[in-house]
């Protein structure tokens, strides 16, 4: 007979994490109804055990936790009675219990959720369906011009018209990943994008979980690392006042929390009409990674709503390097418009030697467009640095000269 051990070994088997379907089939035991896979779950749930990500069934406690609570029951003789007050409570709730599951429904099946609908008549649904039909407007209409936002760093001459002419920004509205390895210079370079784009009077967020914005301590906090950028580059840190506004999840833990992370994004984006957002990093916005993606769907789709140009930092998973390998998976990859990498390790490609002019087992810190699905983009790698006083440079022109 199936025990809640048995599904805890099961989840441990498949890397913490799995279907209703998959274990049902897996254990051999029904679905729903008494001792079903759901009702084991749903125990184990109540324990703090496991929680339900989307369609995925997680483990989320230690190994001590588990074993203490889905240990076996004492043997007889070490059992104590319940005092006659706390036992008659409990008939009652059972009963209680009982006469509610008569009239509950199963819930419904996967299959039956996605067939039905395919199934039905849709004639008397006709005035509500034909309102989610879209058609293309009129010739004039439907042209927009490809406009950049620009960040007035190398990162511009990146992205190109349809022409290959440069679109001097990142597009408009667009929303794009930057991943790469810790050290590899991700955060150096939005610190100096936030700075300049505010500078230039456009409206920025900057929502920070790496470091305190502000410290009452000695560090040289991300404020002074900006501020001193704006010296450096010359800029009025008066317009950068007016026009930057953090949000630091590091300093004010609670906006961790999603619903308040949301709900504070949207208050500050719609109240002073945000241009750029910058999450450094995505992982404020979910702790658990295999959710990161359904987190960072909503706030492009947002940001694409509102008019919001956003960049979200992202760190490599895995060593392999130059990839589209990052925390959240590929699936975040595919919720955004493009993926900027930067990023370091050895030369060992054809591909790689050949853009870079290395030799194999070089070491190379480089940027790259990987996609972009609203423009035209350089496609090689390009050899970058990190600067004594702090910014990523380009160690190559871009466009490369053909002389």
């Amino acid at each position: 007979m199936v025990e809640e051990k048995d599904i805890v070994d099961f989840l441990k088997e498949h890397k913490s994490q799995a279907s209703l379907d998959q274990m049902s089939e897996g254990l051999g035991v029904p679905k729903y109804g008494p001792n079903s896979a759901y009702a084991f779950l749903q125990s184990l749930r109540s324990k703090g055990i496991v929680d339900r990500k989307g369609e995925m069934w997680v483990l989320v406690v230690s190994e001590t936790a588990i074993s203490k609570a889905v240990a076996s029951p004492s043997p007889p003789e070490m059992k104590t009675e319940a005092p006659p007050e706390v036992e008659k409570v409990m008939k009652a709730m059972a009963k209680t219990l009982a006469e509610a599951m008569k009239g509950a429904r199963e819930p419904a099946d996967e299959w039956e959720l996605a067939t039905k609908p395919m199934k039905t008549e849709i004639e008397r649904k006709e005035e509500k369906l034909s309102a989610f039909i879209l058609r293309p407007d009129v010739a004039p209409e439907a042209k927009k011009p490809l406009i950049g936002l620009p960040t007035s760093t190398f990162v511009d001459q990146l992205f190109l018209t349809p022409e290959g002419e440069t679109l001097n920004g990142v597009p408009i509205c667009g929303q794009f990943a930057i991943t790469g390895l810790p050290g590899a210079g991700k955060s150096i370079l939005v610190e100096e994008i936030g700075v300049k784009v505010a500078a230039a009077g456009r409206k920025t967020l900057f929502a920070t979980a790496e470091d305190t914005w502000k410290s009452a301590t000695p560090r040289f906090d991300l404020q002074s690392r900006m501020k001193q950028k704006a010296d450096i580059l010359k800029l009025d840190w008066e317009k950068v006042k007016d026009n930057l506004y953090v949000l630091d999840t590091v300093m004010y833990p609670e906006l961790r929390e999603w619903t308040t992370f949301a709900e504070t994004y949207r208050y500050i984006v719609e109240k002073e009409r945000i241009e750029l957002a910058i999450i450094d990093s995505v992982t404020v916005l979910e702790a658990y990674r295999g959710a990161l993606k359904y987190r960072v769907m909503e706030l492009a789709r947002y940001n694409q709503l509102h008019g919001v140009t956003g960049l979200y930092v992202n760190q490599r998973s895995v060593e392999k390097w130059d990839s589209y390998d990052m925390a959240g998976g590929i699936g975040l990859a595919h919720n955004l418009d493009g993926t900027i990498i930067i990023d370091y390790g050895r030369v060992y490609w054809q591909d790689q030697q050949v853009d870079l002019e290395a030799n194999r087992g070089e070491f190379a810190r480089v940027a790259r467009i990987l996609d972009c699905r609203m423009c035209n983009f350089e496609r090689r790698r390009i050899r970058i640095n990190i600067t004594p006083q702090g910014f990523v440079q380009a160690l190559e022109p871009i466009p490369k000269s053909t002389e």
